[in-house]
């Protein structure tokens, strides 16, 4: 377990180091209790498939300002302009996020690599035209946040006689969406959902990303994230049932109905290429389960969103989202509790922040009932 350790350290290593915080650094200490939390069986296929599974899916700084720079370089060779501080010139970057979040700490970050390489800031980017219209994040889970923000952004003026919307729709400029991570799945609905506010944004917008995860539940899907094949667990099934309840309450009060989407087809993947191997999947899968049902148990956690593997929707009858993926700042509340959630008793493997706040739920829970 050890020679895991290290190398799970290693890859991790960058994880909010800039803030010069020891205590929320990771440290193979750190690991270690993490891990010791879970069933002595479990303990070696976790580790195994974390180490796996972290170097394909944790991005460091350093990975995501090569990133930001490829994401120039690319977009200036796409658009056919001599150079990038050319085409700097005729685009502009979205800013809808508050100071703390992911987007607004990549877009700072790009400003210091086109001051330094292109002598040009944010702030006068844009000076011969709006062209391009960028909006920069890290991790498209649900695609809430794209959506809620592109509408923000498309209601919002894009000259003295015209939003951003009709900008969009009569060509004056182009709306492209950059990410490290996206969900196929998620952004394939909020695509769609996208047509409700304007077909131009629906079908006029480019997305680019770094790593594109499959979380489709269909013949030939990877399924690129925690998703349990059903197994006669009366915690599980407990916990499901009680969802099940809960999500149909919910979708009452809306006269909506939605499918159980609790447990991937044994059959998918038909050939496993994200985890080590088949059996390995099913014990992370099922300990990261079973350790979130019984976090939220220990917690009394009264939140329709949170569930085991993450936050969900409120109408959809899941587990959770089960998001594998990080960066070296951002673990996202989609992903299992195990990776984030403090409280109950747990000692999650990350100290996260949501916003410029560090995340304590039991904390905050006990100020709202104060």
């Amino acid at each position: 377990m050890d020679q895991l350790i290290q190398s799970i350290h290693q890859t991790l290593s960058d994880y909010r180091a800039d803030e010069n915080d020891q205590s929320v650094r990771i440290t193979p200490a750190g690991i270690q209790e993490w891990i010791l939390q879970f069933e002595e069986s479990d303990r070696l296929p976790i580790l195994k498939e974390l180490d796996n599974i972290f170097k394909k899916r944790y991005y460091s700084k350093k990975q995501v300002e090569d990133l930001l720079t490829t994401v120039v370089e690319f977009l200036t060779k796409e658009y056919k302009f001599e150079n990038e501080r050319d085409f700097l010139n005729n685009a502009v970057f979205i800013r809808t996020q508050p100071k703390g979040k992911s987007q607004s700490i990549m877009l700072d970050m790009l400003d210091k690599i086109v001051q330094v390489k292109y002598s040009i800031s944010l702030a006068e980017c844009g000076s011969s035209s709006r062209q391009y219209s960028i909006y920069l994040d890290d991790i498209l889970c649900t695609g809430l946040k794209l959506i809620t923000d592109t509408k923000t952004w498309a209601d919002e003026k894009y000259s003295f006689d015209k939003t951003n919307k009709q900008a969009v729709e009569e060509n004056l400029t182009k709306l492209i969406f950059v990410y490290v991570f996206i969900h196929t799945k998620n952004y394939d609905l909020k695509k769609k959902e996208l047509y409700y506010t304007s077909k131009g944004l629906a079908d006029k917008h480019k997305m680019y990303r770094a790593v594109e995860i499959d979380n489709c539940i269909e013949a030939k899907s990877k399924i690129d994230l925690i998703m349990p094949v059903e197994e006669s667990d009366k915690l599980i099934i407990d916990y499901k049932n009680n969802t099940v309840l809960t999500v149909n309450e919910y979708n009452k009060r809306y006269d909506k109905t939605s499918p159980e989407e609790f447990y991937r087809p044994d059959t998918i993947p038909v050939t496993e290429g994200f985890f080590t191997s088949p059996e390995n999947r099913k014990i992370v899968e099922r300990a990261f389960l079973r350790k979130g049902i019984e976090i939220l148990n220990a917690a009394n956690v009264n939140n329709k969103n949170m569930r085991a593997l993450g936050y969900s929707i409120p109408s959809r009858k899941n587990f959770g989202f089960g998001a594998l993926c990080f960066t070296w700042r951002n673990v996202p509340n989609n992903a299992p509790l195990v990776f984030w959630y403090l409280g109950g008793g747990f000692i999650p493997l990350f100290k996260v922040r949501r916003g410029n706040q560090a995340f304590d739920l039991d904390s905050l829970l006990s100020q709202l009932n104060g």
